[in-house]
């Protein structure tokens, strides 16, 4: 996408500056197009990231300049909360001698309440109702969602219509369409393409919308997959706190059936060569759906509209019980990825307009 600096910031011509957090691995891949784009279009970006599931890691492999403020806190609501108010508190303290235009973030309510102390302008982006999202619908300067999420509903949840802004599509869209597939990470993870190759994520054990049957489910899949030697599991852990129950990994390791990657791996190509997709929710299932692989999903919460979106379009199922999962395991034939850049355009161009009101 080619964007004119002067079309946006106008005769001022002043250097905007833009501070996105990395509170959570998807919001990595998500950021580094935009990121590209911002700085091409003239604007300085400075990054902050938190040390959660494999943030960190994604940061390195991605060669971004991201200072790493805070950690996990665990699923004890009271401990979350402190630890969330102490990270916004750190990050202000990074921030308060900087002049930044605009905050963006994907659900960081870590840069939502800095921001606020701060007195900065902040967009936030979410994709799933079901969270709690009623800190950003109040706090937000701008909250942006997918076209998929009515109104309706939101405002239900609090937000008021001046500062709702959409994009159309998956939020997975701004770097799935231009993603290069790349057979190197069969090697990587000593992956047999004669046999069926399921990547599994299981569902998070630390959000607040977890659902013990979501679990139930997860546990009689993998029952179920240990039975099967044609088959071979790419383990995704949630939580690095959080192994896969031995009762049935150790057998499976044993085997060679069961692979969790010792790194952060380029998840975009695991999926793209993963057979089909398993998981408890989140942004795993929506870029195995973009990327057009068979994919599942085991989550048993509140089913958020564009999961829902996913299930009625036919490039997501949801299934009840582990014996429905056995039609579903066969070898498939590689789609061609679909290209477009409308998703990821709109974002830009909206993150450009609202930061050229502050300059």
């Amino acid at each position: 996408m080619d964007v004119s600096r002067a079309k946006f910031f106008g005769a001022t011509m002043k250097r905007p500056l833009i501070w996105i957090d990395l509170e959570n691995s998807p919001h990595v891949p998500f950021f580094v197009p935009i990121i590209e784009e911002l700085e091409r279009a003239g604007c300085e970006v400075i990054l902050t990231a938190r040390d959660f599931a494999q943030t960190r890691e994604l940061v390195a492999r991605a060669g971004l300049n991201a200072r790493i403020i805070g950690g996990e806190w665990g699923n004890s609501t009271p401990i979350k909360s402190f630890g969330l108010l102490l990270r916004a508190i750190r990050l202000a303290r990074r921030m308060r001698s900087r002049n930044i235009s605009l905050s963006v973030g994907h659900g960081s309510r870590g840069l939502l309440l800095a921001s606020k102390m701060l007195r900065i302008p902040v967009l936030e982006l979410y994709d799933y109702e079901g969270a709690s999202v009623g800190l950003f619908n109040r706090l937000s300067t701008y909250v942006m969602t997918p076209e998929a999420i009515s109104f309706s509903t939101l405002e239900k949840l609090g937000l008021v219509k001046e500062k709702h802004l959409t994009y159309p599509g998956l939020k997975e869209d701004v770097y799935v369409s231009n993603f290069q597939p790349d057979d190197s990470i069969l090697r990587e993870l000593n992956l047999d393409p004669s046999r069926i190759i399921i990547t599994i994520r299981p569902p998070s054990r630390t959000a607040h919308y977890r659902s013990e049957e979501s679990f139930r489910l997860f546990d009689e899949l993998m029952q179920l997959l240990r039975e099967r030697d044609d088959v071979q599991i790419v383990f995704l852990p949630r939580e690095k706190n959080h192994p896969p129950a031995p009762s049935y990994s150790a057998s499976l390791r044993r085997s060679g059936s069961f692979i969790i990657p010792p790194t952060a791996i380029d998840g975009l190509n695991l999926l793209y060569h993963s057979d089909l997709v398993i998981s408890g929710g989140g942004t795993m299932n929506r870029e195995a759906a973009a990327l057009g692989v068979p994919t599942v999903t085991i989550f048993k919460g509140p089913m958020g509209a564009v999961d829902k979106w996913l299930i009625d379009s036919r490039k997501m199922i949801a299934i009840n019980n582990a014996e429905e999962i056995l039609a579903m395991l066969r070898k498939r034939e590689r789609a061609a990825i679909r290209e477009s850049s409308a998703t990821k355009e709109i974002i830009i161009k909206t993150i450009l307009r609202l930061a050229d009101r502050s300059v």
